[in-house]
């Protein structure tokens, strides 16, 4: 049994303008975080709050699931108006993740005390931008990787903390 990863190879200047959007974002809402993933939950790039690669790789997939269970959910309610964005929030945080395009999801969590109309509408912009990043370079997969069940399992050990 193997398992395919499919990852993305996006050049230097698609990188940094990806970056440097997600950077912007964060400096005009005070969000947390803000991450980019794909729809299966592959993560893209992310900034904001001290996270390693594995832990946003992580979020990123509970992102993915989230989004894509509301998703369903919304396309069983209403079959004509398909879910945009959906948000939720904690005692002392926020979270709103946004379809960007037909493959892509952005992830924001921030504190109470970020208004979300604020969030929402910066969101909206960031996602208007990505849109024209991926318009004019469109990420591709470029690699498939196959990993052992062994290799599956230790990775799932480290994000899970088990050794």
């Amino acid at each position: 049994m193997e398992l395919d990863i499919v990852q993305y190879e996006i050049d230097e200047e698609v990188e940094r303008k990806l970056i440097n959007a997600l950077k912007n974002f964060v400096a005009r809402t005070e969000a947390d975080l803000v991450l980019l993933s794909d729809d299966a939950g592959r993560i893209i790039s992310f900034y904001g709050k001290n996270l390693d690669e594995t832990q946003a790789e992580f979020l990123a997939s509970i992102i993915s699931g989230i989004f894509g269970a509301a998703f369903e959910m919304a396309k069983m309610v209403s079959k004509e108006d398909l879910l945009d964005a959906i948000q939720y929030e904690s005692k002392k945080q926020n979270v709103v993740v946004k379809a960007v395009g037909e493959r892509f999801l952005v992830g924001v969590l921030c504190p109470k005390s970020v208004a979300l109309g604020t969030v929402r509408l910066f969101l909206k912009e960031l996602a208007d931008e990505l849109n024209r990043i991926f318009s004019s370079v469109k990420p591709k997969p470029s690699k498939l990787l196959k990993l052992s069940p062994e290799a599956i399992e230790d990775k799932l050990n480290k994000i899970l903390g088990a050794k």
